[in-house]
């Protein structure tokens, strides 16, 4: 073999080496860079609310819906007509409403969703659930229960006729509800930080006794489209924990409703006129 075509081969070695490296090189810092994250995101392996225990006493959250509030029509630049209103979930039960979940690494999807109830001696028993997550890219940029709540309106003898956008829910303690409750906390105990991140593996979510989380009538997905809705009576229902996922003291007190009379102005804009509300809890 000539000198030359021995420079030659050995030229095109390195160059296949030089294109091997790239890839290899960007591999290695994605692996650092999603690494980093993981793990100034991560929760710590001790962020359980307390010790786990034998279930002997619990002390069971119970679900509801707060009073249905803020009740308006507006219309998108494209003449879309979007019913929106303010909803809040309450906890008006014994105990606490403690949610953990966690997936065995990032990008993983199949989330292991458990219910931590305390128990009046102190500690938690732990019960698995069939809740499962979705990440809310909607602006929120967090880990949601999905459909830990539902807001439809329907005709007044029960037809569904729309349902809210939205189809997952963070809760924590917005909101004082019910400081009369024996257990009720004077401050927010549970926030938004167990919502978590993307690259998070772990969630934890809560609702105090006596507190709720509202979701203002403002935000993205709190609305129904009502753009082919003829005027009309209508019932605005919510339901708290419609799939009964997650265990409580009373499942027969989840829903609240109002009806509202949806008319058309003279602009052609919709207006709203509250007829009747069901009981508050």
């Amino acid at each position: 073999m000539s000198e030359a075509t021995s420079e030659r081969s050995a030229a095109r070695r390195r160059r296949r080496r030089d294109r091997l490296a790239i890839p290899i090189t960007l591999l290695i810092l994605l692996v650092v860079v999603l690494a980093g994250a993981w793990s100034v995101g991560a929760f710590a392996a001790d962020d359980a609310p307390g010790p786990v225990v034998a279930r002997a006493d619990p002390l069971l959250p119970d679900l509801a819906m707060g009073p249905i509030e803020d009740i308006a029509v507006g219309r998108t630049p494209l003449g879309e007509q979007r019913l929106r209103f303010a909803a809040t979930i309450v906890n008006i039960g014994e105990g606490p409403l403690v949610v953990r979940a966690s997936r065995p690494w990032v990008g993983n999807e199949d989330w292991r969703v458990e219910q931590w109830i305390a128990e009046r001696s102190g500690g938690f028993s732990v019960s698995a659930t069939g809740a499962s997550l979705i990440y809310g890219g909607d602006g929120h940029n967090h880990w949601h229960v999905k459909q830990v709540e539902v807001h439809q309106i329907e005709t007044l003898d029960g037809e569904v006729l729309g349902q809210l956008v939205k189809q997952g829910f963070c809760f924590f303690d917005t909101d004082a509800y019910r400081a009369d409750l024996g257990d009720a906390p004077e401050r927010a105990h549970w926030g938004a930080r167990g919502c978590a991140d993307t690259l998070d593996t772990r969630v934890r979510m809560g609702l105090s006794v006596g507190w709720g989380d509202k979701y203002p009538w403002h935000l993205l997905d709190e609305r129904i489209d009502v753009t082919g809705l003829p005027d009309g009576v209508y019932r605005i229902r919510q339901i708290a924990d419609p799939n009964h996922e997650f265990e409580e003291s009373d499942e027969g007190n989840n829903e609240t409703w109002v009806d509202v009379r949806l008319t058309t102005t003279a602009d052609g804009l919709r207006a709203t006129e509250v007829i009747e509300a069901g009981p508050a809890p």
